[in-house]
């Protein structure tokens, strides 16, 4: 991929975002750092093969109590599997806010910097819905 300079960004920078949103990814390179720009659809599709599956099971009352594979401390249960499934998405949304908000911290942790893949995808996502149609049980 080729590298642009900031500098070149900085002078053309409608031409840039009009190349990253209807063309490919860019990098950028400001004197040492380089980051990479692409469109959010772009990113949605690199991002559909973290797979967000979770587990459950069932009491003797009907109750369903689940959690995510991939996240394994995010825990819900619901009086059905879809309510079992959208009490996971909220945990799940709230859980990306939090990594987000404190991303550093999230990222540099050995048992957490695995999820920021999985909390890119649901932080691309516009309503709980569509959360909750990321998950697979």
């Amino acid at each position: 991929m080729q590298t642009l300079l900031a500098t070149e960004v900085r002078a053309n920078m409608s031409s840039f975002i009009d190349t990253v949103v209807r063309e490919k990814p860019q990098a950028v390179r400001r004197n040492r750092d380089v980051i990479v720009a692409t469109s959010q659809s772009h990113m949605k599709f690199l991002l559909e093969a973290y797979k967000l599956n979770f587990a459950y099971e069932q009491d003797e009352d009907g109750q369903f109590f689940g959690s995510l594979q991939e996240i394994d401390f995010i825990v819900a249960d619901g009086a059905s599997l879809e309510e079992l499934r959208e009490n996971l998405a909220y945990q799940l949304i709230e859980y990306s806010k939090d990594y987000t908000v404190d991303f550093q911290k999230y990222f540099a942790a050995p048992n957490t910097k695995i999820h920021a893949p999985y909390v890119l995808r649901v932080s691309l996502q516009d309503d709980v819905e569509s959360v909750v149609a990321l998950l697979h049980g």
